[in-house]
């Protein structure tokens, strides 16, 4: 595994460790909802990254682990829609006037499972 790809791995490690935190301090749903998309969003471009390729923007992450790593079934589908809803709730959490209300223990088990699945997945 790169240094490259390692630190991704890092980053999406400590934004989950980030939306931990907020949670317990009693933050709000936009703050946590923030951190857990971006640990997706590390994890999946330490894969990309790992494949050999090198997205430019989130939009490039999002279109290329749909078109390279789900749609070849090295992920799932869940995954894919997992990376795309928390995508959609961050632009709402950070640029929308509606409120997020999301069940967050349950999003913070999907991401903590989806990050170890990336993990596994380069490290196989």
């Amino acid at each position: 595994m790169s240094e490259a790809v390692r630190n991704q791995f890092r980053q999406a490690d400590r934004a989950l460790e980030d939306a931990v935190g907020a949670r317990d301090a009693g933050l709000s749903d936009a703050v946590i909802v923030n951190r857990l998309y971006y640990a997706c969003f590390h994890a999946a471009q330490g894969v990309l990254y790992e494949r050999g390729h090198e997205p430019t923007s989130h939009g490039g992450v999002l279109s290329l682990f749909g078109s390279e790593v789900v749609v070849d079934g090295a992920a799932t589908r869940k995954h894919g829609r997992l990376l795309n809803d928390l995508s959609s709730l961050r632009k709402q959490a950070d640029y929308g006037f509606e409120a997020i209300d999301e069940d967050i223990d349950s999003r913070l088990d999907r991401v903590e499972s989806f990050v170890r699945d990336m993990e596994r997945l380069v490290d196989s």
